[in-house]
């Protein structure tokens, strides 16, 4: 006999919104026997198959295993070794290339965070060592030709690899269940439980309980500390072992612990009969819809751009939501590209509340956390351009991971590589057409960019023969996203079948105005509810500012029979002055007399002028702009200047160019496309318009959730033809 899920709703006015009703899951409805729809190690989802998504199972492979022998010998044998690889086409050189589409750091923060929530294959002790070639700067720089980047095999299933191809372990759950928060077995989320409630435990300065017999006296939790700045006992205690890997994912870790005991003070202020376990259940549902909302209706078309996933169609007992072995070893990484060299600390103003740090010195150090707290960081990554998704890395992760080379440092791009080859990926190609991709034929094919072409061809001869994490990086992205073809497939069919596979999922768990509550909710909701930071914009995953104006003559005219109003200057210089005095970046006026300065400038949050120097009738004057505070993402100020020179000019067209404005070059172009996320000249000037009406020196005109390039009124003109290759400032 079937049994159909069961709705009840209870509504109450929380905060002036309409926060909380009971869950429509049928094991939430009574309120004597309360379990959460998910159970703590994934079982039971599906009933008739019910260790899918749970945690200890093979991952799943959607291109054919490729070992050397078949069965268990790592791949690519005659591939170059991956460090190399990495240092003709991973290093940076120093250059931190932004992304084209003003992607946030929180982009690759939230990526990490979810990750953390999906997938973890730990290793054994077979060695499969990175050969390092010989002379290699960092980490041969003697020329001993002997050294090696250390990695070890990861623990498979043992029941395959001798006359099966071997499969690696997910040891923790494969829902987007909250995991990394509440753990992956029963054990784990009763220690980090105060058993009153329905709370969480936390530390002094609500961060994460540390994992000593103080907070845990039961036994402490396996964390990872592999830079080993502090002990062990001075490691924060969370759901998943890595969340004292960088300050960043502690931070997020630290906002959700918050988020939830936010939520069971909610629930046991409106329900004063519910017993502990009542009350942890409700709030860890909650807060386990709210992870999703974010994932799906901000993060993923951040990323992918619109329409990559199928509308929801409800739950899909059919499909298996299980990881897929290409998404977690090789295209799901590509995170690592999109890093910044260091961490910085902002107030809610934006301004720098202390020395930022290398990002060498984030890893495995939460003496950071306790110094500073969570919400300079949480400002930090709504306030800075995420690098470009592509093949290169910064210097902290490729030489300086967990410490320098010969003490403790490895290279990420060598290790992501290598790891692949590990595990029997696939080649590059071979996965392209598992996923339903044509196989490409050339270099060409796979990336514009001649001399990444080259280098690929160097490196591996045959397109054929490409390791799948270079070859997705390597792609030219699609069309409206950040990603290319392969990326975007892979991905895509991994975030499809965890939404469509799972009988818990929150649109199909919860009804009415608690589902509209959670559907509705931003990251930047629960950040602004549980820190100080009040500024920031609606969509933290994208962070877009600039300055913006027009040189006029400032003079009216009767020409030609007609009263013409001042017009702007062509020809004219202006120049971005940073809080220190410094000259950022220069343009000339165009034939309108507008000018620009945006992201690509280095323009970020902080304190700015403009500078015109006038150059009329062989005359030079300088005039310097009004001091302009750019304090959070979205904002676009309004600095325009009356020169008082009397220029006539013929009668023309009122109508805005139809020529599209490139912000690098600072010219206008013809025949534009819109390419990407950026604001054409009139969008951001209609943004400037606002901030100019706003005393807060903000504007409230946001992006739009699901990551289109389409902004709402004025309408949008074309923009231009967008090249990515702005530089971090």
């Amino acid at each position: 006999m079937k049994r159909h899920l069961k709705r009840m709703f209870l509504f109450e006015q929380l905060d002036s919104r309409v926060l909380l009703t009971a869950s429509p899951l049928s094991s939430l409805l009574a309120t004597d026997n309360v379990v959460a729809g998910y159970s703590a190690d994934g079982t039971g989802n599906n009933a008739a198959n019910s260790t899918w998504g749970a945690a200890g199972v093979d991952l799943l492979r959607t291109a054919a295993a490729a070992y050397a022998n078949g069965t268990s010998a790592p791949a690519g044998d005659t591939r170059p070794s991956a460090r190399l690889i990495s240092n003709t086409i991973a290093d940076s050189s120093g250059e931190d290339i932004i992304s084209e589409r003003l992607m946030s750091a929180f982009a690759y923060a939230w990526g990490q965070f979810i990750d953390h929530d999906l997938d973890l294959t730990t290793t054994g002790t077979q060695s499969f060592n990175v050969s390092v070639p010989t002379g290699d700067p960092s980490f041969d720089p003697k020329s001993m030709g002997n050294k090696e980047i250390p990695l070890n095999r990861s623990i498979f299933d043992p029941a395959t690899g001798t006359t099966n191809a071997r499969q690696q372990i997910n040891t923790i759950t494969a829902w987007l269940d909250g995991s990394m928060i509440y753990g992956s077995s029963t054990a784990v989320q009763q220690a980090l439980r105060t058993l009153i409630g329905g709370k969480m435990k936390t530390s002094d300065g609500n961060l994460l309980p540390l994992n000593n017999s103080t907070f845990l006296p039961n036994g402490t939790l396996p964390m990872a500390n592999d830079a080993h700045i502090l002990p062990n006992d001075q490691m924060f205690a969370a759901g998943d072992v890595r969340a004292n890997e960088n300050i960043e994912l502690t931070a997020l870790q630290t906002l959700f612990v918050r988020e939830h005991n936010f939520w069971a003070d909610k629930i046991a202020a409106a329900n004063p009969s519910l017993g502990d376990e009542q009350i942890f259940q409700r709030a860890r549902a909650i807060v386990i819809g709210e992870l999703q909302a974010i994932t799906y209706n901000q993060w993923l078309p951040a990323i992918l751009g619109r329409g990559a996933l199928t509308p929801y169609a409800g739950y899909n007992a059919n499909v298996n939501p299980g990881i897929a072995n290409e998404f977690s070893t090789a295209l799901f990484r590509f995170g690592h590209s999109m890093l910044g060299d260091d961490v910085e600390f902002l107030g809610n103003d934006g301004t720098e509340v202390a020395d930022e740090v290398s990002l060498a010195q984030a890893f495995f150090n939460p003496e950071l956390i306790q110094q500073f707290g969570i919400d300079p960081i949480l400002k930090y990554l709504s306030s800075d351009p995420s690098s470009e998704i592509d093949n290169k890395v910064v210097e902290s992760v490729r030489n300086f991971l967990f410490g320098p080379p010969g003490s403790g440092g490895l290279d990420l791009a060598s290790l992501n590589i290598q790891r692949g080859r590990d595990h029997g990926l696939a080649d590059y190609n071979s996965i392209r057409a598992a996923y339903g991709l044509p196989k490409v034929k050339t270099f060409a094919d796979i990336t514009s960019d001649v001399d990444l072409q080259g280098k690929l061809q160097q490196l591996y001869g045959s397109v054929d023969n490409i390791d799948a994490w270079v070859g997705g990086l390597a792609e030219d992205h699609v069309a409206g996203a950040s990603v290319g073809p392969l990326l975007k497939a892979v991905i895509s069919d991994q975030f499809q079948r965890l939404r469509d596979g799972d009988r818990f999922w929150y649109q199909a768990a919860f009804s009415g105005k608690l589902l509209q509550q959670i559907s509705s909710t931003t990251l930047a909701d629960i950040i602004q509810r549980n820190t100080t930071n009040s500024n920031l914009q609606q969509n933290v995953f994208f962070f877009r500012v600039g300055i913006v104006g027009t040189v006029f003559s400032g003079t009216s005219s009767q020409t030609f029979g007609k009263f013409q109003p001042k017009v702007g200057l062509a020809g004219q210089t202006v120049e971005l002055i940073d809080g220190d005095g410094e000259v950022m970046a220069s343009a000339t006026t165009d034939a309108l007399g507008r000018y620009r300065f945006d992201n690509f400038d280095g323009m970020g949050t902080g304190k700015y002028q403009v500078r015109l120097t006038l150059s009329v009738g062989g005359v030079q004057t300088v005039k310097l702009s009004r001091l302009v505070s750019i304090t959070r993402g979205d904002q676009v100020a309004s600095v325009n200047f009356d020169t008082g020179i009397a220029v006539p000019q013929p009668p023309r067209d009122p109508k805005p160019p139809t020529r599209g404005w490139n912000p690098r070059d600072h010219h206008f172009i013809a025949q534009p496309t819109r390419s990407s996320l950026r604001l054409d000249w009139n969008d951001l000037a209609a943004l400037a318009n606002s901030y100019d009406s706003n005393p807060t020196g903000g504007t409230d005109r946001q992006a739009p959730s699901d990551g289109s390039p389409d902004w709402t009124s004025p309408s949008l003109p074309p923009t231009g033809n967008l090249q990515p290759g702005g530089r971090r400032g």
